[in-house]
C-alpha cells in the first residue's frame, strides 16, 4: 500500500490492519507516516486561518500570557474548561472543537451529560465564551470561568 493510500484509510479499514499485523511496529506504521499534528500545532494553524495572533488570544480568552504561550509550545496541558474557551474565542465548530479537545487528552463532548450538552447547543449557536459562560451558570451547570 503506497501513502497515499494510507492516508485516505477509513477508521475500518485502520482497524482491520492493525487486527492484522504480528508486531507492534506494524500496528502504528500508519502513524509513523500519518500521524495527528500536536495541539499546538492545529491552535498555531486555527489561529492563522482566522487572522489571529497570541495577544489576541490571550485577551479574548482571558489567558495569563505565560500560560498561553506554554500551551503554544506544547509545554503546559490544558485543562478541558480551557480547551473549550480557546474554541470559543476561535469561533471553532463542533468538529474543531472536538478535534482540540481530542488532541489535549480531555474527554469530547456527550450529549447524554447535560452541561455538554449546553456546550454543544451553544457552539452550534455560535456563542461567545461570554455567552456559553452565561448560558451554564443560568442553567445551574458550572462554568467555563468564573466572573468574579
Amino acid at each position: 500500500m503506497d501513502s497515499t493510500e494510507r492516508r485516505k484509510l477509513t477508521t475500518g479499514r485502520l482497524l482491520s490492519l492493525i487486527r492484522g499485523t504480528r508486531s507492534s511496529e506494524e500496528a502504528v506504521a500508519w502513524h509513523a507516516e500519518n500521524g495527528e499534528p500536536a495541539l499546538k500545532d492545529v491552535l498555531y494553524d486555527m489561529m492563522q486561518r482566522r487572522g489571529l495572533y497570541p495577544k489576541d488570544m490571550i485577551h479574548r480568552c482571558g489567558i495569563e500570557r505565560s500560560y498561553f504561550y506554554h500551551i503554544l509550545n506544547g509545554n503546559k496541558r490544558p485543562s478541558r474548561n480551557m480547551i473549550l474557551r480557546i474554541a470559543f474565542c476561535l469561533h471553532a465548530d463542533l468538529n474543531e472543537t472536538e478535534r482540540l479537545l481530542r488532541l489535549s487528552g480531555a474527554a469530547r463532548l456527550y450529549p447524554r451529560i447535560r452541561r455538554d450538552a449546553l456546550l454543544i447547543f451553544a457552539i452550534q449557536q455560535k456563542y461567545t465564551m461570554e455567552a456559553a459562560n452565561e448560558l451554564l451558570a443560568r442553567e445551574g451547570e458550572a462554568r467555563l470561568y468564573r466572573n468574579d
